[in-house]
């Protein structure tokens, strides 16, 4: 029988027979001005979100690409007024099409991008399918390279926090009651290709 350490006092403890897994296997992103910050529900020191609200038709798009290219990056920043944490976040979108050109468009032209990220796995207990970055001041553009070559052409982007406007917490955990509610969710909420009724 396997012998469990605490390794840091408190709740800081090691879980038996643990093994962590990384990767993130789904991605949205969406304006953080469409999010309703007063209907959201925050919970635990405002590190989750039990119920996000958007805006009245605003949607989140999903986010088309290589996986293994979808990074999610937190660090912690000291400042002159207190702690905070940068989030940097690289999207891949499929450069094909109007549509895929307006999001871009859109990123470039200063819009504050927000990100939600369901993981491979979050851990055996179940409790980080999901992470949001950027809830608080959004992320901007950090850099832009579009290849051509790659899936017949791929636009990297990646958005990152705006100096002096630091996150208060790392990537918010973004879990409703249970696993498939906020799956249901993203489905929900996410936007559609228009279907052509002549097609």
């Amino acid at each position: 029988m396997e012998e469990c350490i605490n390794e840091l006092g408190g709740n800081f403890n090691k879980i038996c027979g643990y093994k962590p897994k990384s990767g993130i296997k789904n991605k949205w992103y969406g304006n953080v001005d469409d999010i309703d910050k007063e209907a959201t529900v925050m919970v635990s020191r405002r590190n989750g979100i039990t119920t996000l609200v958007l805006k009245q038709d605003a949607k989140i798009y999903p986010a088309k690409g290589n996986d293994k290219t979808h990074v999610l990056k937190a660090s912690g920043v000291v400042g002159d007024y207190g702690n905070g944490f940068t989030h940097t976040d690289t999207l891949n979108i499929m450069y094909r099409g109007l549509n895929e050109r307006e999001r871009i468009q859109e990123i470039t032209d200063g819009a504050r991008i927000f990100s939600i990220v369901e993981k491979v796995d979050g851990g055996e207990n179940g409790e980080l399918f999901f992470e949001l970055a950027g809830f608080e001041s959004g992320m901007l553009m950090s850099s832009f390279e579009y290849d051509s070559s790659a899936n017949s052409g791929v636009a990297t982007l990646e958005v990152a926090t705006k100096e002096g406007e630091e996150e208060s917490t790392p990537p918010k955990v973004f879990l409703d009651t249970d696993y498939a509610t906020t799956k249901a969710w993203l489905e929900t909420n996410s936007f559609t290709e228009p279907v052509d009724p002549e097609v």
